[in-house]
C-alpha cells in the first residue's frame, strides 16, 4: 500500500505536474537503471528501458490502483519490459562490478575470480530463478515485494529463490572456490 507521501506524489503525477515527474525520476531513476543494467547488461538498451518505463508510468497513472506502492508498480513495468528486450536478444549477461583499490594484489585477484565464477554461474540459471536473485540480492527487496513485482505468489517466490540459491550453490562448487 502507498504511504502518505506516496498518495500525494501520485495525486501530482495524476494532475500531470512537472515537479511529480521529476521527483519520480530522481526517487527512482538510477535504482531502475542498475537493475536493468543488472539483467540487460547494457547500458545503451538500459537506458532506453528506465525512459519507456517512466514515458509508460507517465502516460498510465490513471491506470495505477494503488494497490502496491508506486515503487513496485513502476519496477514491474521495467521488468516487463527488460523481458521483452530479452526474447528479443535470446541473451543474458550480468553486471560487471568494479574492484576496491585498497586491497591486496592478491585478495583484489581472488575477489576478482570469485566474482567471474559468481556472474557465470548466475548467468547460467534460468530466467526465473536470475530474476528473483537479483530482486533479493541486488535491490535487496523483500518476498512480498518481489511476488507483487513479479505478479506471482509469496510462495512461489520463495520456492524460485530457495532452489536458485540451490542451484547456483552446486554451479559455485563445481566452478571451485579461491579462497583459502
Amino acid at each position: 500500500m502507498a504511504t502518505d507521501g506516496e498518495k500525494d506524489l501520485i495525486r501530482k503525477l495524476k494532475k500531470g505536474k512537472e515537479d511529480a515527474y521529476k521527483e519520480v525520476i530522481n526517487l527512482y531513476g538510477n535504482r531502475l537503471l542498475k537493475t536493468c543494467y543488472l539483467i540487460l547488461k547494457d547500458r545503451e538498451e538500459s537506458e532506453d528501458i528506465v525512459q519507456e518505463s517512466f514515458l509508460r508510468v507517465f502516460r498510465q497513472i490513471d491506470s495505477f490502483k494503488g494497490n502496491s506502492s508506486i515503487y513496485t508498480w513502476i519496477y514491474q513495468i521495467a521488468l516487463n519490459l527488460c523481458r521483452d528486450r530479452l526474447r528479443n536478444r535470446r541473451d543474458f549477461t550480468l553486471y560487471e562490478g568494479t574492484m576496491e583499490s585498497d586491497d591486496k594484489v592478491e585478495e583484489i585477484v581472488i575477489k576478482s575470480i570469485d566474482r567471474d565464477i559468481l556472474r557465470r554461474e548466475l548467468q547460467n540459471l534460468d530466467i526465473l530463478y536470475k530474476e528473483v536473485l537479483i530482486l533479493y540480492y541486488f535491490e535487496e527487496l523483500s518476498i512480498k515485494e518481489i511476488s507483487k513485482i513479479l505478479n506471482e505468489k509469496e510462495g512461489t517466490i520463495k520456492s524460485r529463490l530457495s532452489r536458485g540459491r540451490i542451484l547456483l550453490k552446486k554451479a559455485l562448487e563445481r566452478g571451485g572456490e579461491f579462497n583459502e
